[in-house]
């Protein structure tokens, strides 16, 4: 080719001068930066392909090799190409190129016209084919990052029903063990495991949506909610891991931070929760974490302080990348898969918030997640009941100097309240109530305790057995929070009040105002709710299926709803929708409506609130959940305390009244009225279930079966309810391979147990 034959002249000269004119390429400090870019050494780059570049051509000079194939190139390329390498920095490499190989024949004196014009042609028509294989190259990176992300998300899908699948039988077979027994710590070793199995459900969510915030498809759900009762019950899950430890976890949720505020609680709590792992992990043995919640101007901010190994300044912007993790201190820990602080962040953007970090190294970190939030102004705040505290004198027993961090949010919350606490440095020192530290404790100070059974409150760093014999003394374990520390003071209130003094005047019990409408199909509900209202001050109005609930709605005025999903004519789901489309369609202020059901199974709340409940109530009914919903959504009020009921001689014998009294914390003679209600609505369905069973009815068998399970869960009778519930989901199933008569016979004999 003519064009290139000054250069075939000069060949012999620039073959000569090949690796000066290779050095000056990879020297020149564009060059230089995009190889460090892409971290490829430049000896490397020069032996592998720069040579062969250079090779190349002189190869299309000598007329051996076609202009524009350069596979060297390709290779650079493909090699590149999960460098991220962008097209102007490929341009970038060849033109400098260009400029070592000009440069040199002005060095070699072989420079004219004719040279300068065969070197760029020589460039200027390679490039084009460059461009092709670049362009070829990307479209073939897109296309393996595609069929990479559908192999993610199906892998992602399966993983997450895989793994699904036996933790809700784990979840279900829990969730038995719990209604069957009666033992407290035994309740809260299995209220902790069904916690943390819902907590590695939401961990594969989490999984699951750190694709969507990648992708983009992430939503925040805001929902009302309790910030005091959600931050406390994360924390509880954390305790088995701080104790094995030995750290101790205080907190301080903030009293005056509104009951009722609107946000995404489940990514709040997923939030919280990555703090404190981290924290009990990079914690050492015998520290100590502190969880804090503060409110101020719509502004939520939750901190986890840990006095642990710290982060370098270099980590604490990388750590929150994806996939990394930093080496605390002189601890390199590779548990866990690097995405927790990372979705955290993300999490934390969506919701229109932020994550701050402060640390040192050696002397631990604090994460605080900050977040827009609405406020129920309507709603009260927590209520920490102060008057029933009037009069007592609080004595904290003077502890040890270095353990005063374990009492700091404590004397926070007194302060708050305003409790009358007086140090004093002996346990016969006068006072109605004693608090002291178990740790700094020694053993001739709790004998006299004991001994002089005086009335206490024993803070220790872990729950044990040490006090559960011994009346007079209330253990309170950290983290301690306003509902904790008022029960355990209750508890010993009421443990021995001859000791306390009393006040004055007619007594007074915590009510509230309004009238509620309670639709619900079954009699022996009916009653039971009917005395819990009464209980609380409540008027209310009953209807027994969801045409009446609707009728009644659309009639009168209520200030709450409580709503049975299953009855029938309307079940509850339709009502509901029924009377929130009057609301919207008569400009009505909303009345809250609290789904009641028996499928308390993981997904059902989650449902009801889609249905447009606004909160849930499983069954058997728990006095403390409904009394919840009450403080939520009703007016606090005092009532007159009623004299109590004289001890009756009840009729069912077989059957522990004082366990049911404390479990639906009602008098004998309410809880006698109601077992005769119960037993009669059970012996009615008794026939009609046999009559559809033998009748091959499977919806009716359901529906009966249903209510069957409910009213027996109500009064405890928990093997009758878990018969029922295998009846029931039978039934919906339509399982031909079951025996029906025979799960009959069993569940008549388990009443009869009861009954006879």
């Amino acid at each position: 080719m003519s064009v290139l034959k000054p250069l075939y002249e000069a060949k012999i000269t620039l073959v000569s001068a090949k690796q000066m004119i290779l050095q000056e390429w990879v020297d020149e400090p564009t060059c230089s930066e995009i190889l460090r870019r892409h971290e490829i050494e430049p000896e490397v780059f020069v032996r592998e392909y720069a040579a062969n570049v250079f090779d190349y051509f002189m190869g299309v000079v000598s007329g051996t090799t076609m202009l524009g194939e350069c596979p060297v190139i390709a290779e650079l390329i493909d090699y590149l190409k999960y460098k991220e390498l962008r097209a102007d920095e490929l341009f970038t490499l060849c033109t400098h190129f260009k400029h070592a190989m000009l440069n040199a024949t002005y060095r070699l004196g072989i420079n004219d016209q004719s040279i300068f014009i065969a070197v760029s042609y020589l460039f200027d028509q390679n490039f084009s084919g460059v461009l092709k294989l670049y362009t070829d190259t990307i479209y073939q990176k897109e296309q393996e990052a595609l069929n990479a992300s559908k192999a993610k998300e199906y892998f992602l899908s399966n993983m997450s029903h895989e793994i699904r699948t036996p933790l809700n039988a784990i979840l279900g077979f829990v969730s038995l063990l719990r209604d069957e027994t009666t033992n407290p710590r035994y309740q809260q070793y299995l209220n902790i495991i069904s916690n943390s199995g819902e907590n590695l459900l939401h961990i594969i969510n989490d999984i699951l949506d750190f694709s969507k915030l990648r992708s983009g498809e992430f939503t925040v759900d805001p929902q009302p909610f309790n910030i005091h009762d959600e931050i406390s019950h994360t924390m509880e899950l954390f305790v088995p891991g701080a104790n094995s430890k030995n750290i101790t976890l205080t907190s301080f949720i903030d009293p005056s931070i509104p009951y009722e505020i609107v946000a995404d609680a489940l990514r709040i709590k997923q939030i919280v929760g990555n703090f404190l792992s981290n924290a009990i992990k990079f914690s050492h043995h015998g520290g100590a974490i502190h969880v804090e919640a503060r409110y101020q101007e719509g502004f939520l901010s939750l901190s986890v302080r840990d006095d642990g190994v710290g982060i370098a300044p270099v980590d604490q912007e990388r750590i929150f990348d994806a996939f990394s993790q930093a080496q605390e201190g002189n601890l390199k820990i590779n548990e866990g898969t690097g995405l927790g602080l990372s979705i955290c962040k993300q999490l934390a953007v969506h919701m229109g918030g932020m994550i701050e970090l402060e640390s040192s190294v050696g002397k631990g970190s604090t994460f605080t997640l900050k977040i827009p939030v609405l406020v129920n102004q309507e709603c009260e705040n927590l209520k920490f009941d102060v008057s029933m505290f009037e009069g007592i004198r609080f004595g904290l027993l003077a502890y040890d100097p270095s353990e005063s961090y374990k009492l700091e949010s404590l004397q926070r919350y007194w302060e708050h309240f305003g409790l009358n606490i007086q140090l004093i440095h002996d346990v016969q020192e006068p006072c109605d109530l004693l608090i002291f530290l178990e740790s700094s404790m020694n053993v001739e100070a709790r004998q006299l305790i004991i001994q002089n059974q005086i009335p206490s409150i024993a803070i220790l760093d872990f729950l044990d057995e040490r006090y559960d014999s011994i009346p007079t003394i209330a253990p309170l374990t950290f983290p301690i929070y306003c509902t904790k520390l008022q029960n355990a003071l209750c508890e010993v209130l009421g443990m021995k009040g001859n000791h306390l003094p009393v006040t004055g005047g007619i007594k007074k019990r915590g009510g509230f105002a309004g009238k509620v409408l309670v639709a619900e199909d079954n009699h022996a509900n009916q009653e039971l709710i009917k005395i819990i209202l009464e209980r609380y001050g409540l008027s209310y109005c009953i209807a027994s299926n969801g045409i009446e609930a609707v009728n009644a709605f659309l009639s009168e005025t209520f200030d709450m709803v409580l709503m049975d999903e299953q009855m029938p004519k309307m079940d509850g789901n339709e009502a509901t929708a029924a009377i929130l489309a009057y609301e919207k369609e008569a400009n009505r202020t909303h009345t809250p409506i609290i789904a009641l059901t028996a499928n308390v199974i993981k997904g059902a709340r989650e449902r009801a609130i889609q249905n447009g409940y606004d909160a849930f109530l499983g069954k058997p009914i728990v006095i403390k959940d409904i009394e919840h919903v009450f403080e939520r959504y009703l007016n606090s009020v005092l009532l007159n305390e009623t004299a109590c009921a004289k001890p009756i001689t009840s009729k069912w014998g077989k059957i522990d009244m004082q366990y049911l009294k404390s479990a639906l914390m009602l008098e004998e003679e309410q809880i006698d009225y109601l077992l005769g209600i119960y037993h009669q609505k059970m012996e009615h369905s008794f026939q009609d279930l046999f009559n559809a069973i033998r009748n091959q009815e499977y919806e009716t068998i359901r529906f009966i079966a249903h209510a069957m399970k409910g009213s027996s869960a109500n009064f405890r009778f928990d093997e009758m309810s878990r018969l029922a519930y295998v009846i029931e989901e039978s039934a919906a199933e339509e399982d031909r391979n079951f025996d029906f008569l025979e799960a009959y016979e069993v569940l008549q004999n388990e009443f009869k147990r009861w009954f006879e």
